[in-house]
């Protein structure tokens, strides 16, 4: 079914029609996100190291975060991927215009079970294009995981021996840092096997508060 060009625009997180219209909207040929939406994310762009490594956190994440990353991962909603870097995507295009995207590992099985890989979906269109540099070698899930035992993620990971990152920028892309294990193991590999360079972009990070759960 083709697309009506005449179709009032709506919001993909609420369902609700752009109204009042803004400029952002007239000039848009497919506006996804309303204002409010966008304040009930929390953006804040964190900017903080991970044992010495730059890092870029989007938002902060809460229910509203949550629930859109629930919506995408796991019911599949693939029109949400759009919605998460739609007002922040001009910059970080620009910021990372010379790095390569090496998105956080995902258990094959369940991308094939999805339709699509939801962390490459959302940071599609930044740097250089991505280099599938570390695997995931068993469906293991964080959230089942105590802080102690995400401390040993590396275990669960592999290296991809296709891959080749010697003297590129890489920019490690994520979803969710809760207590950044994951994002250390395999910036820890990246740099092993030669990356010149190693930054952090994730949606959004869990409150410190959280990040210590038994």
């Amino acid at each position: 079914m083709m697309k009506s060009n005449s179709a009032t625009p709506f919001c993909k997180v609420c369902f609700q029609p752009f109204s009042p219209p803004s400029l952002k909207t007239i000039l848009d040929r497919d506006p996804c996100l309303c204002a409010r939406c966008f304040r009930e994310m929390g953006p804040v762009n964190l900017c903080y190291t991970l044992e010495g490594i730059k890092t870029i956190s989007l938002y902060r994440y809460n229910e509203k975060i949550k629930g859109m990353l629930f919506d995408l991962k796991g019911c599949g909603d693939y029109e949400m991927a759009k919605v998460f870097l739609v007002n922040q995507k001009p910059y970080l295009k620009h910021r990372f215009r010379d790095y390569y995207l090496v998105p956080a590992p995902s258990f094959e099985p369940k991308n094939i079970e999805r339709g699509f890989n939801h962390v490459e979906e959302i940071f599609t269109g930044i740097g250089k294009g991505y280099i599938h540099a570390i695997m995931k070698i068993d469906g293991i899930k964080q959230a089942d995981l105590n802080y102690q035992q995400r401390q040993q993620i590396g275990a669960h990971l592999t290296w991809n021996p296709k891959a080749n990152v010697v003297g590129k920028k890489i920019l490690f892309v994520d979803d969710l840092i809760t207590t950044g294990a994951t994002a250390k193991a395999c910036c820890h590999l990246l740099m092993k096997h030669g990356a010149k360079e190693v930054r952090i972009l994730s949606v959004a990070k869990t409150p410190l508060r959280q990040n210590h759960r038994k």
